[in-house]
Parts: structure tokens; sequence; C-alpha cells
């Protein structure tokens, strides 16, 4: 399973220490409108994870913030009980493709969103027909430009 963006709107990556998810609308992609994090704070960027994605959607209009327990969910397996999102109030193009990967054990979930409204982005939930949520078996990855990093450095 290959992921191919992982750098921030800021063009530093993701998996570096320092960096990692944070619900700040701007955090990822600049302009895009939408944030997910694990912090409900939007100035909060929490270190233990980090997020690659394939596709991230553009939203416009007003900020809103939303958050959704996910403990039943795969993402609990990572010790993610809750994601909080920041999307602004209109769906512009796009659809959510992403991994959360947990930076100690490189272990990750894949969400992905194909809705056409806000309202499909605002609360990342499993009981949403446009959402799905599963684990990523270690055998098929996540491949992302940090594995490869890691691995031309030896040590993955």
């Amino acid at each position: 399973m290959k992921f191919d963006n992982i750098d921030l709107a800021s063009g530093i990556s993701g998996a570096r220490d320092g960096q990692g998810m944070k619900r700040g609308e701007a955090h990822y992609v600049a302009g895009s409108g939408y944030g997910i994090g694990i912090s409900g704070d939007t100035a909060d960027t929490d270190t233990d994870f980090y997020v690659v994605y394939n596709e991230w959607p553009t939203l416009s209009g007003a900020n809103a913030n939303s958050n959704a327990t996910v403990s039943s969910t795969d993402l609990a397996t990572l010790g993610i009980n809750r994601l909080d999102t920041r999307a602004k109030a209109t769906h512009v193009s796009g659809s959510l493709d992403m991994a959360i990967i947990r930076k100690t054990d490189r272990k990750g979930v894949r969400i992905t969103v194909t809705g056409s409204t806000v309202s499909h982005y605002k609360i990342i939930n499993p009981s949403n027909a446009s959402t799905t949520i599963t684990a990523i078996d270690p055998i098929d990855g996540p491949w992302t430009p940090e594995t490869g990093r890691l691995t031309l450095l030896g040590y993955a």
C-alpha cells in the first residue's frame, strides 16, 4: 500500500522529529482548508504520529471544528480513540485517501472518505457510508517516502 505525499504545507516531513499530526487546516496542504489531528487544539502537534496521503480534499468558507470517537475502529490499535477535524464549510473538490502512522513501530491505519459534501469530512466516523477505516497489514506497508529513506539509511 503506497502513499506518495508526506510533506506538510511547510515542506517538512511529518515523520521528522518535532513534526506530526495537527488539526490546523493549513498544516497538511496549503490552501486546502482541511486538517485532522488527535488534539482538540489547532495549535498542538502530536509528535507520536504522522500522516501520509495520496489525496487530500479542498474545502472553502468558514472554519468548523468537529470530533469523533474512533475507539471501536482499527485506529484504537494505534492508541487513537478520538479524531479531531477542522474543515471549512463547503466541499470544493477531491476526496481523502490517507494513513496515520505511529512513529515508534511504523504501524498504520488507512482512512478513505469519498463523499462530496463537507459533512463527509467533518466527522471521520465509520458509521458514515463514505468512510473506511482499516488497519494496514504490515506485509502491505504502508510504503512511504519515509520508509524508503529509513531503508536507504539501513534503519528499516
